[in-house]
């Protein structure tokens, strides 16, 4: 046994070597010489970080390790379209997330822009929702990492699709069509919403570069999807005509109103008495052009006789929604409108004035040449309002008895209808009280509901076909 005084001698020959006396001399020579990133560097070496760090890391492994063990059904979600000026699609995700938010049977893992975060990543358009299903799944380096923070922050975001596949989740959700570029590492079932087959259907509406991705996405989408979910059943029976994918791998799930949920109304300046009200973005495929030309004979009608004639003088149009692709001549015919003072364009609305403008409308018109769905015809349904619907399939399944119809292109057949709800006010009555029936149909509760159940049928069905192979 070695005595005080060796052991003394001892601890006075290694002194030198002691690990923060090394650190000191060495932070004390780079700077000395000017070597401030060997500076730096060292700073990061202090024990304290390097604890720090150790917990770090142990924390994440953790974390990561109780995601893999998870017993739910877990999925992947991509949430960047937050971060945007919410359209359709983002709506569409933003509900679906609010439905399932409080569910206990699924896990839902958000993947948002700032995945590996130090700080710089701006704050999404809307709050995300939270509930005991939904997950934000967010790398924070610490400061006092040993490693320099910010160094390390730039290092790792090349590399998030490898930190989303470590979460072994189940299911990777696609709700815009394709798979986002960061889950292509991922090895779960990808479950892929089509929303529509404007592409294949109606090509000449749509941007030519929006065509372009969508030509090149939509059919490798359908091969790899385990699961394909449209919107309705006309597109579901679309795209298995199309031969994107059979019978068994395409499921319907209606959606549900939007802005008409829960929010008090509100009527903005310069809504006219009496009007057919039209939702939507301004280009080719919503066919504004039919209705425009129908309203045009409508007021100049000789059908209205002279007791009529004030009646018919007070129906009025009002656009929602700003202008699209492709409406460098309908924008022209929409301002001869405006000025012969029978049309009035709001632009965009808040979510309370779209509501009051959806209630006081008499009818809501969608004329359009193709839909996946019609969501502006369920919101006005949960008002109470009736509906002019053009006569195609899937505006049938959704309007149902709650409509009137006319061929899309059949402007006549539309000027018909005008003439026919302004003579005979009973029609809105009569409708009223049924899209106000009908409109119990949709909930977002039963599109929550549906979309799991196919998310687990998804999850069957590939195990199934393993399990065959």
């Amino acid at each position: 046994m070695l005595s005080r005084d060796s052991y003394r001698s001892i601890r006075r020959l290694l002194s030198p070597l002691h690990p923060r006396k090394l650190w000191s001399r060495a932070r004390f020579v780079a700077h000395l010489l000017g070597w401030h990133h060997v500076k730096l560097w060292l700073s990061g070496l202090r024990p304290k970080r390097l604890i720090a760090s150790w917990e770090f890391l142990r924390r994440q492994s953790a974390e990561i390790q109780s995601r893999r063990r998870e017993p739910r059904l877990t999925v992947a979600v991509d949430i960047s379209p937050f971060w945007e000026p919410l359209t359709g699609i983002g709506w569409y995700l933003y509900r679906l997330l609010q439905a399932m938010a409080d569910r206990e049977d699924v896990r839902l893992r958000l993947y948002g822009p700032g995945l590996v975060d130090k700080g710089d990543t701006p704050d999404p358009m809307v709050a995300i929702p939270e509930g005991p299903a939904l997950e934000r799944v967010q790398y924070r380096i610490p400061e006092d990492f040993s490693i320099v923070w910010y160094w390390l922050t730039d290092r790792l975001r090349p590399h998030e699709e490898r930190l989303i596949a470590f979460d072994r989740n189940q299911v990777l959700f696609a709700p815009n069509y394709y798979l986002p570029e960061r889950f292509g590492r991922c090895a779960g079932h990808l479950v892929a919403t089509i929303h529509d087959l404007s592409v294949l259907v109606v090509p000449e509406t749509m941007r030519e570069s929006t065509r372009e991705v969508l030509s090149r996405q939509l059919r490798a989408t359908a091969e790899k999807a385990a699961l394909v979910l449209t919107d309705s059943k006309a597109v579901e029976q679309e795209i298995v005509a199309e031969g994107l994918a059979d019978e068994h791998r395409v499921k319907a799930v209606h959606l549900a109103p939007g802005s008409t949920l829960g929010v008090e109304p509100r009527i903005p300046d310069g809504l006219p008495e009496r009007y057919v009200l039209f939702v939507g973005t301004i280009e080719p495929r919503k066919n504004l052009g039919t209705l425009l030309a129908a309203f045009s004979r409508f007021r100049q009608s000789s059908r209205a006789s002279d007791s009529e004639e004030k009646r018919s003088e007070g129906l009025s149009l009002v656009l929602c929604g700003g202008l699209g692709w492709k409406t460098e001549s309908i924008k022209g015919r929409i301002e001869e409108a405006e000025q012969a003072g029978w049309c009035r364009r709001m632009g965009y609305l808040t979510e309370s004035e779209l509501v009051g403008v959806y209630s006081r409308a008499e009818w809501v018109a969608l004329p359009s040449l193709y839909e996946g769905f019609g969501l502006p015809a369920v919101e006005a349904m949960a008002v109470g309002a009736p509906l002019l619907l053009a006569d195609i399939a899937v505006l049938r399944e959704v309007g149902g008895d709650a409509a009137l119809y006319a061929p899309s292109r059949d402007v006549e057949a539309w000027v018909d209808l005008l003439v026919a709800i302004d003579r005979d006010p009973s029609l809105r009555a009569r409708h009223s009280a049924n899209s106000r029936r009908r409109s119990a149909v949709f909930s977002w509760q039963k599109t929550s509901d549906a979309t799991v159940e196919a998310w687990r049928y998804a999850v069957d069905l590939q195990e199934n076909a393993g399990h065959g192979s």
